[in-house]
């Protein structure tokens, strides 16, 4: 299966029944991983005109009488399908797919809704807030007992920040911040453990 980078870089068109199969196969490896467990709704053109006509995605190109897709559809389909996952609403998500490049919205889908809630959309901020408010706070790991705590300033009313340090296997330790954003996806998840990775590279001699 070609991936984003690989599908970027031929910058192709599809016709509307090519798109959805593309996205299809695309789709699970950029959802939350509880959503890409479950039985998700599977993208079809019906779906694609729908979102076409709320303003979430681009209308397409025409060639001919026939329409037809670009990278830049495929990004902004996989976004908003990512969002509603999320649980954002179709029109908290309209002005991210109106007034984000590429490259942002790439970043999205390799990073995680974190990276999109921002001044530019007080109103996708705010939803942000209240979904986080209405989870419920992580149970403690079993096997993390290690608990630090940074200096607390003289008059600093905020609570101390809590880390979390687990040993990976001797001589290797990862310190997590309490308020960490996990990763949610399976690409954010190879993300982050290529990072580490290279950073244990560029460590070694």
């Amino acid at each position: 299966m070609s991936t984003l980078q690989q599908i970027s870089q031929r910058d192709p068109q599809w016709s509307l029944e090519a798109f959805v199969d593309i996205a299809n196969a695309l789709l699970p490896q950029f959802l939350p991983a509880s959503e890409s467990r479950r039985s998700v709704e599977a993208i079809n053109p019906r779906l694609v005109r729908h979102y076409t006509t709320q303003s979430l995605i681009d209308k397409p190109l025409k060639e001919g009488r026939e329409a037809r897709y670009t990278y830049r559809h495929l990004l902004q389909l996989l976004v908003v399908r990512r969002l509603l996952a999320e649980g954002l609403s179709a029109s908290a998500v309209q002005t991210l797919m109106e007034t984000k490049p590429n490259p942002e919205l790439e970043a999205l889908l390799q990073g995680g809704i974190q990276l999109t809630v921002e001044t530019a959309n007080p109103a996708l901020a705010f939803l942000q807030q209240v979904k986080q408010r209405s989870q419920p706070a992580a149970a403690p790991s079993a096997f993390a007992p290690a608990v630090a705590r940074s200096p607390q300033r003289l008059g600093d009313s905020a609570a101390p920040t809590q880390w979390i340090r687990l040993e990976i296997v001797s001589g290797l330790e990862i310190q997590v911040r309490q308020d960490f954003a996990y990763p949610v996806s399976l690409q954010e998840r190879e993300n982050l453990l290529q990072l580490i990775a290279q950073r244990l590279a560029d460590l070694a001699p």
